[in-house]
Protein backbone atom coordinates (compact mmCIF):
# COMPACT_ATOMS: atom_id res chain seq x y z
CA UNK A 1 0.00 0.00 0.00
CA UNK A 2 1.11 3.58 -0.69
CA UNK A 3 3.12 4.86 2.30
CA UNK A 4 1.88 8.28 3.43
CA UNK A 5 3.70 10.46 6.00
CA UNK A 6 0.43 12.15 6.98
CA UNK A 7 -0.24 12.43 10.71
CA UNK A 8 -3.66 13.77 11.76
CA UNK A 9 -3.56 16.69 14.20
CA UNK A 10 -6.57 16.16 16.46
CA UNK A 11 -5.78 19.24 18.55
CA UNK A 12 -6.16 21.60 15.61
CA UNK A 13 -9.40 23.38 14.86
CA UNK A 14 -9.25 22.21 11.24
CA UNK A 15 -11.37 19.10 10.47
CA UNK A 16 -9.42 15.88 9.92
CA UNK A 17 -11.05 15.49 6.52
CA UNK A 18 -9.69 18.87 5.45
CA UNK A 19 -6.21 18.05 6.80
CA UNK A 20 -6.07 14.85 4.76
CA UNK A 21 -7.51 16.58 1.70
CA UNK A 22 -4.87 19.33 1.85
CA UNK A 23 -2.09 16.78 2.29
CA UNK A 24 -3.16 14.68 -0.69
CA UNK A 25 -3.74 17.80 -2.78
CA UNK A 26 -0.13 18.86 -2.13
CA UNK A 27 1.15 15.44 -3.18
CA UNK A 28 -0.82 15.57 -6.45
CA UNK A 29 -0.06 19.20 -7.31
CA UNK A 30 3.68 18.77 -6.71
CA UNK A 31 3.80 15.56 -8.74
CA UNK A 32 4.67 13.29 -5.84
CA UNK A 33 1.56 11.31 -6.77
CA UNK A 34 1.69 10.67 -10.51
CA UNK A 35 -1.24 10.65 -12.93
CA UNK A 36 -2.78 7.21 -13.04
CA UNK A 37 -1.40 6.15 -9.66
CA UNK A 38 -3.90 4.17 -7.59
CA UNK A 39 -4.71 5.35 -4.06
CA UNK A 40 -5.44 2.93 -1.22
CA UNK A 41 -9.04 1.91 -0.65
CA UNK A 42 -10.81 4.11 1.87
CA UNK A 43 -11.04 1.28 4.41
CA UNK A 44 -7.31 0.47 4.15
CA UNK A 45 -6.15 4.08 4.37
CA UNK A 46 -8.48 4.80 7.28
CA UNK A 47 -7.07 1.85 9.21
CA UNK A 48 -3.43 2.79 8.54
CA UNK A 49 -3.94 6.43 9.57
CA UNK A 50 -6.28 5.83 12.49
CA UNK A 51 -9.13 7.74 10.85
CA UNK A 52 -12.77 7.00 10.23
CA UNK A 53 -13.60 5.58 6.81
CA UNK A 54 -16.05 8.44 6.16
CA UNK A 55 -13.26 10.95 6.80
CA UNK A 56 -11.11 9.39 4.07
CA UNK A 57 -14.08 9.03 1.71
CA UNK A 58 -14.99 12.73 2.11
CA UNK A 59 -11.40 13.79 1.38
CA UNK A 60 -11.34 11.61 -1.76
CA UNK A 61 -14.70 12.98 -2.88
CA UNK A 62 -13.56 16.61 -2.49
CA UNK A 63 -10.47 15.95 -4.59
CA UNK A 64 -12.56 14.16 -7.22
CA UNK A 65 -14.85 17.20 -7.39
CA UNK A 66 -11.77 19.36 -8.00
CA UNK A 67 -10.60 17.07 -10.82
CA UNK A 68 -7.44 15.91 -9.04
CA UNK A 69 -8.67 12.35 -8.47
CA UNK A 70 -11.02 10.07 -10.41
CA UNK A 71 -13.03 7.19 -8.95
CA UNK A 72 -14.02 4.10 -10.95
CA UNK A 73 -16.56 1.66 -9.52
CA UNK A 74 -14.98 -1.71 -8.92
CA UNK A 75 -11.49 -0.46 -9.75
CA UNK A 76 -10.64 2.20 -7.12
CA UNK A 77 -9.52 5.81 -6.91
CA UNK A 78 -6.73 7.14 -9.13
CA UNK A 79 -4.80 10.35 -9.66
CA UNK A 80 -6.47 12.08 -12.59
CA UNK A 81 -4.48 12.91 -15.74
CA UNK A 82 -2.91 16.37 -15.70
CA UNK A 83 -3.02 18.08 -19.10
CA UNK A 84 -0.51 20.82 -18.34
CA UNK A 85 3.06 20.27 -19.50
CA UNK A 86 5.90 21.81 -17.56
CA UNK A 87 7.28 24.96 -19.24
CA UNK A 88 10.91 25.06 -20.29
CA UNK A 89 13.16 25.40 -17.25
CA UNK A 90 10.57 24.10 -14.77
CA UNK A 91 11.27 20.95 -12.80
CA UNK A 92 9.34 17.98 -14.21
CA UNK A 93 6.55 16.42 -12.18
CA UNK A 94 7.85 14.30 -9.35
CA UNK A 95 10.76 16.63 -8.45
CA UNK A 96 8.86 19.26 -6.47
CA UNK A 97 8.78 18.83 -2.71
CA UNK A 98 5.41 18.36 -0.97
CA UNK A 99 6.12 20.82 1.82
CA UNK A 100 2.55 21.02 3.11
CA UNK A 101 2.68 17.38 4.11
CA UNK A 102 5.97 17.83 5.98
CA UNK A 103 5.10 20.82 8.15
CA UNK A 104 5.07 20.45 11.93
CA UNK A 105 1.65 20.09 13.51
CA UNK A 106 1.75 23.49 15.25
CA UNK A 107 2.75 25.17 11.99
CA UNK A 108 -0.12 23.54 10.08
CA UNK A 109 -2.68 24.68 12.59
CA UNK A 110 -1.44 28.27 12.62
CA UNK A 111 -3.00 30.72 10.18
CA UNK A 112 -3.85 34.41 10.03
CA UNK A 113 -7.48 35.47 9.61
CA UNK A 114 -8.60 36.77 6.23
CA UNK A 115 -9.13 40.19 7.83
CA UNK A 116 -5.36 40.49 8.40
CA UNK A 117 -5.05 41.34 4.69
CA UNK A 118 -4.86 45.01 3.84
CA UNK A 119 -6.11 46.85 0.75
CA UNK A 120 -3.73 47.49 -2.12
CA UNK A 121 -3.04 50.32 -2.48
CA UNK A 122 -3.51 51.81 1.00
CA UNK A 123 -4.82 55.35 0.74
CA UNK A 124 -5.77 55.96 4.37
CA UNK A 125 -3.59 54.09 6.85
CA UNK A 126 -5.50 53.70 10.11
CA UNK A 127 -3.55 50.60 11.15
CA UNK A 128 -2.40 50.46 14.76
CA UNK A 129 0.88 49.39 16.28
CA UNK A 130 3.03 51.95 14.47
CA UNK A 131 4.45 55.42 14.92
CA UNK A 132 4.49 58.55 12.81
CA UNK A 133 7.78 58.10 10.99
CA UNK A 134 8.15 61.85 10.51
CA UNK A 135 8.40 62.34 14.29
CA UNK A 136 11.27 59.88 14.84
CA UNK A 137 14.21 61.63 16.57
CA UNK A 138 16.54 61.17 13.61
CA UNK A 139 19.13 63.76 14.68
CA UNK A 140 19.22 62.43 18.23
CA UNK A 141 19.53 58.83 16.98
CA UNK A 142 22.46 59.71 14.72
CA UNK A 143 24.21 61.39 17.64
CA UNK A 144 23.51 58.41 19.88
CA UNK A 145 24.97 55.93 17.37
CA UNK A 146 28.05 58.14 16.89
CA UNK A 147 28.61 58.41 20.65
CA UNK A 148 28.18 54.65 21.09
CA UNK A 149 30.75 53.87 18.39
CA UNK A 150 33.22 56.44 19.69
CA UNK A 151 32.85 55.32 23.31
CA UNK A 152 32.91 51.53 22.89
CA UNK A 153 34.58 50.82 19.53
CA UNK A 154 35.47 47.16 18.96
CA UNK A 155 33.78 46.07 22.19
CA UNK A 156 30.47 46.34 20.33
CA UNK A 157 31.57 43.67 17.87
CA UNK A 158 32.80 41.31 20.56
CA UNK A 159 29.97 41.43 23.12
CA UNK A 160 27.65 38.41 22.97
CA UNK A 161 25.77 38.14 26.28
CA UNK A 162 22.19 37.04 25.41
CA UNK A 163 20.94 39.10 28.37
CA UNK A 164 21.98 42.28 26.57
CA UNK A 165 24.28 45.28 26.77
CA UNK A 166 24.95 46.05 30.47
CA UNK A 167 24.66 49.84 30.15
CA UNK A 168 21.23 49.52 28.53
CA UNK A 169 20.01 47.05 31.13
CA UNK A 170 21.11 49.45 33.86
CA UNK A 171 19.43 52.39 32.10
CA UNK A 172 16.17 50.43 31.80
CA UNK A 173 16.31 49.47 35.48
CA UNK A 174 16.65 53.18 36.36
CA UNK A 175 13.89 54.20 33.95
CA UNK A 176 11.47 51.65 35.40
CA UNK A 177 11.39 53.66 38.62
CA UNK A 178 8.96 55.97 36.80
CA UNK A 179 6.60 52.97 36.45
CA UNK A 180 6.99 52.21 40.16
CA UNK A 181 9.16 49.14 39.54
CA UNK A 182 12.26 48.51 41.61
CA UNK A 183 14.27 46.18 39.38
CA UNK A 184 17.96 45.37 39.27
CA UNK A 185 19.90 45.25 36.01
CA UNK A 186 20.38 41.49 36.44
CA UNK A 187 16.59 41.08 36.32
CA UNK A 188 16.40 42.74 32.87
CA UNK A 189 16.95 41.01 29.54
CA UNK A 190 17.06 42.84 26.19
CA UNK A 191 15.04 41.33 23.35
CA UNK A 192 14.32 42.10 19.71
CA UNK A 193 11.10 43.94 20.51
CA UNK A 194 8.29 42.95 22.85
CA UNK A 195 7.21 40.27 20.39
CA UNK A 196 10.36 38.24 20.94
CA UNK A 197 9.98 38.67 24.70
CA UNK A 198 6.45 37.22 24.53
CA UNK A 199 7.61 34.38 22.29
CA UNK A 200 10.47 33.46 24.63
CA UNK A 201 8.25 33.55 27.73
CA UNK A 202 5.76 31.26 25.98
CA UNK A 203 8.54 28.88 24.90
CA UNK A 204 9.78 28.62 28.49
CA UNK A 205 6.46 28.21 30.28
CA UNK A 206 3.96 26.72 27.82
CA UNK A 207 3.78 23.22 26.42
CA UNK A 208 1.60 22.32 23.41
CA UNK A 209 -1.97 21.90 24.61
CA UNK A 210 -1.55 24.04 27.75
CA UNK A 211 -4.23 26.64 28.47
CA UNK A 212 -3.25 30.31 28.35
CA UNK A 213 -5.75 32.97 29.40
CA UNK A 214 -5.68 36.09 27.24
CA UNK A 215 -7.80 39.22 27.26
CA UNK A 216 -10.71 39.24 24.83
CA UNK A 217 -10.50 41.39 22.88
CA UNK A 218 -6.74 41.24 23.31
CA UNK A 219 -3.50 42.23 21.66
CA UNK A 220 -3.35 40.42 18.32
CA UNK A 221 0.43 39.93 18.18
CA UNK A 222 0.53 38.43 21.67
CA UNK A 223 -2.14 35.97 20.59
CA UNK A 224 0.07 35.04 17.62
CA UNK A 225 3.06 34.29 19.88
CA UNK A 226 0.94 32.22 22.26
CA UNK A 227 -0.74 30.30 19.44
CA UNK A 228 2.64 29.56 17.86
CA UNK A 229 3.71 27.83 21.09
CA UNK A 230 0.93 25.29 20.57
CA UNK A 231 -1.10 26.60 23.50
CA UNK A 232 -4.87 26.60 23.68
CA UNK A 233 -5.91 30.24 24.08
CA UNK A 234 -8.98 30.96 26.20
CA UNK A 235 -10.38 34.49 26.00
CA UNK A 236 -11.41 36.31 29.18
CA UNK A 237 -13.71 39.23 28.47
CA UNK A 238 -12.77 42.86 29.08
CA UNK A 239 -15.09 45.66 30.19
CA UNK A 240 -14.62 49.33 31.15
CA UNK A 241 -12.45 48.28 34.15
CA UNK A 242 -10.22 45.91 32.21
CA UNK A 243 -9.98 42.12 32.52
CA UNK A 244 -13.10 40.64 34.12
CA UNK A 245 -11.44 38.90 37.04
CA UNK A 246 -14.64 37.10 38.06
CA UNK A 247 -14.57 35.35 34.68
CA UNK A 248 -10.90 34.54 35.15
CA UNK A 249 -11.67 33.08 38.58
CA UNK A 250 -14.20 30.70 37.05
CA UNK A 251 -11.70 29.63 34.42
CA UNK A 252 -8.97 29.01 37.00
CA UNK A 253 -11.31 26.87 39.07
CA UNK A 254 -12.31 24.72 36.11
CA UNK A 255 -9.03 24.33 34.19
CA UNK A 256 -5.29 24.36 34.78
CA UNK A 257 -4.16 27.67 33.31
CA UNK A 258 -0.42 27.91 32.64
CA UNK A 259 -0.21 31.66 31.99
CA UNK A 260 -2.33 34.84 32.03
CA UNK A 261 -1.58 37.68 29.59
CA UNK A 262 -2.80 41.26 30.25
CA UNK A 263 -2.25 44.85 29.07
CA UNK A 264 -3.32 46.78 32.20
CA UNK A 265 -1.92 50.25 31.41
CA UNK A 266 -3.67 50.76 28.05
CA UNK A 267 -5.70 47.66 27.23
CA UNK A 268 -5.26 46.64 23.61
CA UNK A 269 -7.42 47.22 21.67
CA UNK A 270 -10.13 48.82 23.87
CA UNK A 271 -7.81 51.42 25.42
CA UNK A 272 -9.24 51.06 28.95
CA UNK A 273 -7.21 51.22 32.15
CA UNK A 274 -7.40 48.24 34.50
CA UNK A 275 -8.91 49.41 37.80
CA UNK A 276 -7.16 49.10 41.15
CA UNK A 277 -9.66 46.52 42.39
CA UNK A 278 -9.17 44.34 39.31
CA UNK A 279 -5.39 44.54 39.71
CA UNK A 280 -5.58 43.33 43.30
CA UNK A 281 -8.03 40.56 42.37
CA UNK A 282 -5.83 39.43 39.46
CA UNK A 283 -2.73 39.13 41.64
CA UNK A 284 -4.65 37.33 44.39
CA UNK A 285 -5.96 34.80 41.86
CA UNK A 286 -2.51 34.33 40.35
CA UNK A 287 -1.07 33.68 43.79
CA UNK A 288 -3.87 31.31 44.82
CA UNK A 289 -3.56 29.20 41.65
CA UNK A 290 0.22 29.61 41.18
CA UNK A 291 -0.28 31.03 37.71
CA UNK A 292 2.28 33.51 36.31
CA UNK A 293 1.02 36.79 34.83
CA UNK A 294 2.61 38.46 31.82
CA UNK A 295 2.17 42.23 32.06
CA UNK A 296 2.66 43.83 28.67
CA UNK A 297 3.04 47.53 29.50
CA UNK A 298 1.52 48.39 26.13
CA UNK A 299 1.58 52.12 25.29
CA UNK A 300 2.11 53.15 28.94
CA UNK A 301 4.58 55.83 27.85
CA UNK A 302 1.86 57.40 25.69
CA UNK A 303 -0.57 57.91 28.57
CA UNK A 304 -3.11 60.63 27.71
CA UNK A 305 -4.80 63.17 29.95
CA UNK A 306 -3.44 62.11 33.36
CA UNK A 307 -0.26 60.81 35.01
CA UNK A 308 0.53 57.15 34.33
CA UNK A 309 -0.75 54.61 36.83
CA UNK A 310 2.03 52.51 38.40
CA UNK A 311 2.59 49.18 36.70
CA UNK A 312 0.89 46.02 37.91
CA UNK A 313 4.31 44.66 38.85
CA UNK A 314 4.66 47.30 41.59
CA UNK A 315 2.11 45.27 43.59
CA UNK A 316 3.91 42.00 42.89
CA UNK A 317 5.27 40.88 46.26
CA UNK A 318 5.50 37.21 45.23
CA UNK A 319 7.48 37.67 42.02
CA UNK A 320 4.75 36.19 39.83
CA UNK A 321 4.50 39.04 37.29
CA UNK A 322 6.66 38.91 34.17
CA UNK A 323 6.99 42.46 32.86
CA UNK A 324 7.44 43.15 29.14
CA UNK A 325 8.19 46.52 27.55
CA UNK A 326 9.42 47.92 24.25
CA UNK A 327 11.01 50.99 22.71
CA UNK A 328 9.70 50.20 19.23
CA UNK A 329 6.40 52.01 19.74
CA UNK A 330 8.05 55.02 21.36
CA UNK A 331 10.72 55.60 18.70
CA UNK A 332 10.08 53.48 15.59
CA UNK A 333 9.14 49.84 14.92
CA UNK A 334 12.35 49.26 12.97
CA UNK A 335 14.47 49.74 16.08
CA UNK A 336 13.28 46.31 17.38
CA UNK A 337 14.46 46.66 20.97
CA UNK A 338 12.32 45.47 23.84
CA UNK A 339 12.95 43.92 27.21
CA UNK A 340 11.61 41.52 29.81
CA UNK A 341 11.86 41.84 33.59
CA UNK A 342 11.58 38.52 35.41
CA UNK A 343 12.90 36.69 38.49
CA UNK A 344 16.46 35.44 38.04
CA UNK A 345 15.63 31.69 37.77
CA UNK A 346 13.17 32.32 34.94
CA UNK A 347 15.37 34.94 33.25
CA UNK A 348 18.28 32.49 33.08
CA UNK A 349 16.03 29.94 31.42
CA UNK A 350 14.70 32.55 28.96
CA UNK A 351 18.27 33.51 28.06
CA UNK A 352 19.21 29.87 27.48
CA UNK A 353 16.13 29.37 25.31
CA UNK A 354 17.04 32.45 23.32
CA UNK A 355 20.41 30.97 22.36
CA UNK A 356 18.52 28.36 20.34
CA UNK A 357 17.20 31.00 17.93
CA UNK A 358 19.65 33.91 18.11
CA UNK A 359 22.56 35.12 20.22
CA UNK A 360 21.22 38.54 21.09
CA UNK A 361 19.81 41.81 19.85
CA UNK A 362 21.98 44.14 17.76
CA UNK A 363 24.61 45.37 20.23
CA UNK A 364 25.25 48.68 18.49
CA UNK A 365 21.52 49.43 18.57
CA UNK A 366 21.46 48.65 22.28
CA UNK A 367 24.46 50.87 22.97
CA UNK A 368 22.94 53.74 20.98
CA UNK A 369 19.65 53.43 22.85
CA UNK A 370 21.55 53.55 26.14
CA UNK A 371 23.12 56.82 24.96
CA UNK A 372 19.69 58.15 23.95
CA UNK A 373 18.30 57.37 27.41
CA UNK A 374 21.28 58.86 29.22
CA UNK A 375 20.99 62.14 27.29
CA UNK A 376 17.26 62.47 28.05
CA UNK A 377 16.46 62.56 24.32
CA UNK A 378 13.96 59.70 24.49
CA UNK A 379 11.83 61.34 27.16
CA UNK A 380 11.71 64.61 25.19
CA UNK A 381 10.68 62.70 22.06
CA UNK A 382 7.93 60.81 23.91
CA UNK A 383 6.48 64.08 25.21
CA UNK A 384 6.28 65.40 21.63
CA UNK A 385 4.70 62.19 20.37
CA UNK A 386 2.17 62.21 23.22
CA UNK A 387 1.00 65.69 22.26
CA UNK A 388 0.79 64.78 18.55
CA UNK A 389 -1.28 61.63 19.10
CA UNK A 390 -3.56 63.35 21.61
CA UNK A 391 -4.37 66.03 19.03
CA UNK A 392 -4.99 63.48 16.27
CA UNK A 393 -7.19 61.32 18.50
CA UNK A 394 -9.25 64.38 19.39
CA UNK A 395 -9.65 65.15 15.68
CA UNK A 396 -10.57 61.52 14.98
CA UNK A 397 -13.18 61.67 17.74
CA UNK A 398 -14.70 64.89 16.37
CA UNK A 399 -14.75 63.59 12.78
CA UNK A 400 -16.35 60.29 13.77
CA UNK A 401 -19.07 62.19 15.62
CA UNK A 402 -19.74 64.25 12.51
CA UNK A 403 -19.62 61.47 9.90
CA UNK A 404 -20.80 58.17 11.43
CA UNK A 405 -24.50 57.36 11.78
CA UNK A 406 -26.34 56.74 15.04
CA UNK A 407 -25.56 53.43 16.66
CA UNK A 408 -21.78 53.59 16.24
CA UNK A 409 -19.96 53.77 19.57
CA UNK A 410 -16.43 54.40 20.78
CA UNK A 411 -14.51 56.12 23.57
CA UNK A 412 -11.13 57.80 23.77
CA UNK A 413 -8.38 55.49 25.07
CA UNK A 414 -6.39 55.90 28.27
CA UNK A 415 -3.26 56.19 26.12
CA UNK A 416 -1.58 55.24 22.87
CA UNK A 417 -2.68 56.25 19.40
CA UNK A 418 -5.62 53.93 18.63
CA UNK A 419 -9.37 54.03 19.12
CA UNK A 420 -11.75 51.03 19.40
CA UNK A 421 -14.92 51.53 17.34
CA UNK A 422 -18.10 49.48 17.29
CA UNK A 423 -20.21 49.68 14.12
CA UNK A 424 -23.98 50.22 14.30
CA UNK A 425 -25.91 47.00 14.81
CA UNK A 426 -27.85 47.75 11.58
CA UNK A 427 -24.67 47.70 9.45
CA UNK A 428 -23.45 44.46 7.89
CA UNK A 429 -19.78 44.36 9.03
CA UNK A 430 -18.71 42.32 6.01
CA UNK A 431 -20.20 44.90 3.66
CA UNK A 432 -18.43 47.68 5.56
CA UNK A 433 -15.14 45.77 5.32
CA UNK A 434 -15.49 45.27 1.57
CA UNK A 435 -16.25 48.96 1.16
CA UNK A 436 -13.14 49.86 3.14
CA UNK A 437 -11.01 47.59 0.96
CA UNK A 438 -12.34 49.24 -2.18
CA UNK A 439 -11.73 52.72 -0.77
CA UNK A 440 -8.17 51.90 0.31
CA UNK A 441 -8.94 52.34 4.03
CA UNK A 442 -6.56 50.16 6.05
CA UNK A 443 -7.54 49.31 9.62
CA UNK A 444 -7.57 46.33 11.96
CA UNK A 445 -10.90 44.49 12.02
CA UNK A 446 -12.08 43.38 15.43
CA UNK A 447 -12.01 39.63 14.86
CA UNK A 448 -8.19 39.82 14.90
CA UNK A 449 -8.43 40.47 18.63
CA UNK A 450 -10.84 37.67 19.58
CA UNK A 451 -10.14 33.97 19.96
CA UNK A 452 -13.78 32.87 19.62
CA UNK A 453 -14.67 34.39 16.24
CA UNK A 454 -16.43 37.49 17.53
CA UNK A 455 -15.48 41.11 16.84
CA UNK A 456 -16.33 41.53 13.16
CA UNK A 457 -18.48 44.51 14.10
CA UNK A 458 -15.46 46.36 15.58
CA UNK A 459 -12.57 48.32 14.09
CA UNK A 460 -9.36 49.53 15.68
CA UNK A 461 -8.43 52.87 14.14
CA UNK A 462 -4.90 54.19 14.66
CA UNK A 463 -3.68 57.73 13.96
CA UNK A 464 0.08 57.20 13.70
CA UNK A 465 0.03 56.46 9.97
CA UNK A 466 -2.38 59.19 8.83
CA UNK A 467 -2.15 62.97 9.11
CA UNK A 468 -4.92 65.45 9.88
CA UNK A 469 -6.15 65.76 6.29
CA UNK A 470 -6.09 61.99 5.94
CA UNK A 471 -8.16 61.59 9.11
CA UNK A 472 -10.82 63.94 7.82
CA UNK A 473 -11.01 62.46 4.32
CA UNK A 474 -10.66 58.84 5.41
CA UNK A 475 -13.32 59.06 8.12
CA UNK A 476 -15.66 60.89 5.74
CA UNK A 477 -15.36 57.98 3.30
CA UNK A 478 -15.78 55.47 6.14
CA UNK A 479 -18.92 57.29 7.24
CA UNK A 480 -20.41 57.01 3.75
CA UNK A 481 -19.62 53.30 3.63
CA UNK A 482 -21.26 52.67 7.01
CA UNK A 483 -24.31 54.76 6.14
CA UNK A 484 -24.81 52.82 2.90
CA UNK A 485 -24.59 49.53 4.82
CA UNK A 486 -27.18 50.73 7.34
CA UNK A 487 -29.52 51.95 4.59
CA UNK A 488 -29.23 48.72 2.61
CA UNK A 489 -30.19 46.58 5.57
CA UNK A 490 -33.09 48.87 6.43
CA UNK A 491 -34.45 48.73 2.87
Amino acid sequence: MLDLAFRPDRAAGEPLRRQLEDYLRALVETGRLQAGERLPATRELAASLGLGRNTVAQAYEALCDDGLLSAHVGQGTFVAPRPRRAPAGELPAGHAFAWEGLLAARTRRFALPESARMPDPVRFDFRGGGVDASTAPQVELRRAFSRALARHGTALAEYRDPLGWPALREAIARALVSRGIAARADEVMITSGAQQALDLVARCLVDPGDVVAIEQPGYFAAGVAIAASGAHRVGVDVDEQGLRTQDLARLLRSRRVKLVYVTPAVQCPSGVLMSDDRREELLALADEHQTPVVEDDYDSELRLGSPPVPALKTRDSAGQVIYVGTFSKAIQPGLRIGYVVAPAPLLRRIALTRVACDLGTSVIGQAALAELLAAGDLERHVRRARRLYAARLALLDDTLRAELPDGASWSLPAGGNCLWLRLPAQADPDEVWRGMQSAGIAAARGDLFFVDGRGRDHLMLGVAGVDEDGIREGVTKLGRIVKRAVARRAA
